[in-house]
């Protein structure tokens, strides 16, 4: 179980300059580990992203398990293709923003189609680029992956979690989409040495028995999600619990009985609405014939543009800090009680 830390804020550094291990070092640090210890023969395949994925060190201590191609990904998931039908297991490295646009072709049709043991590690999702320009940023690719038959959509939360998330995706084959942030994730209640399997969904909160309000989120957004819950409960006065959702495709079987617990859902993503988080909770829902009760569910996404910026900048700009999404849900709560009858999406 996690759990998360008092502050929106995701610095770079600690104040005594120590860099904080952010999401994705541990997970590629870990997966490279246990590569190199595994039985099977592999390659990574980078887009111009060698130190941007910190493997400049990997590289020039295993020059022959690298390979940039430069800026051109459609041509890295060819190579990787390729690689494959030549007995490799292959990693494909990039920013999530052009991997998803620039490549979704031949990820489709040969990569997913032909079922290709690929596993790509789609970096810098959501709007975590932050500054580095709203081209960057990764507000589609869940959707765009996620219509893709046959692919694994995963996430971990924090660096904890990607070290469970790498030490799964090393011992089995894809396609496997990974989405991955550069940043620190701060999350509280889970011993850092509390190794476990990693599995599609973990509470970051306690579930109360008598819950109100559920937020769901997936990867990086975990923080604000965890955050929230605690906020809601302590200075709303309203039972909430968060629940981390790591995988979007497939949808976790057991995703559906947790939601129908819970009046009230929120689904907390900075991706654009069509296809991602809100859309596999409404799926799950769908897909379950076993209960009546459905929740009302909350999009918190992105609806144009927020823009380059501070990351946590831009969490406010576009309404998804853990104040305001503890606000909106009790928002939703009151609307509820004014109107019983009032359930579906909103």
């Amino acid at each position: 179980m996690s759990t998360l830390s008092t502050s929106d804020s995701t610095p770079e550094s600690t104040p005594e300059s120590v860099p904080e291990e952010t999401q994705l070092e541990a997970f590629t640090h870990t997966l490279c580990g246990e590569l190199l210890g595994g039985p099977d023969p592999f390659v990574i395949v980078t887009c111009d992203a060698t130190l941007s994925f910190r493997l400049g060190d990997f590289a020039r201590r295993h020059p022959d398990r690298v390979l940039d191609v430069g800026v051109a990904e459609a041509t890295a998931v060819a190579a990787a293709f390729g690689l494959w039908r030549g007995g490799l297991k292959v990693v494909v490295a990039g920013f999530a923003a052009f991997l998803s646009l620039r490549a979704l072709e031949p990820i489709r049709s040969l990569v997913a189609l032909h079922g290709a043991d690929v596993t790509f590690l789609a970096g810098m999702t959501g709007l975590s680029a932050g500054r580095d320009g709203v081209q960057h940023h990764a507000t589609e690719d869940t959707a765009l992956l996620r219509a893709v038959p046959g692919i694994e959509v995963v996430a971990p939360s924090d660096a904890a979690d990607a070290r469970d998330l790498a030490a799964h995706c090393a011992t089995r084959p894809g396609p496997r989409w990974v989405r991955l942030v550069r940043r620190p994730v701060h999350l509280d209640g889970r011993p850092a040495a509390d190794a476990r399997s990693w599995t599609p969904t973990h509470w970051l909160t306690p579930p109360p028995p008598d819950g109100h309000v559920l937020f769901c989120a997936h990867g990086a957004l975990s923080e604000q999600a965890q955050r929230a819950a605690r906020l809601l409960t302590r200075h709303h006065g309203i039972p909430a619990a968060a629940l981390h959702v790591g995988r979007l495709s497939p949808v976790p079987p057991e995703l559906a009985a947790v939601l129908r617990r819970f009046p009230v859902v929120l689904a907390v993503e900075d991706q654009y609405r069509p296809g991602g988080l809100a859309a596999a909770l409404d799926e799950a829902l769908t897909a379950d014939p076993a209960g009546d009760a459905r929740p009302r569910l909350v999009r918190c996404d992105l609806s144009a543009p927020p823009g380059s910026g501070d990351y946590t900048d831009l969490l406010r700009a576009t309404g998804l800090t853990a104040e305001q999404l503890a606000d909106r849900a009790a928002t939703a709560v009151h609307d509820m009680k004014d109107n019983p009858s009032s359930g579906g999406s909103a």
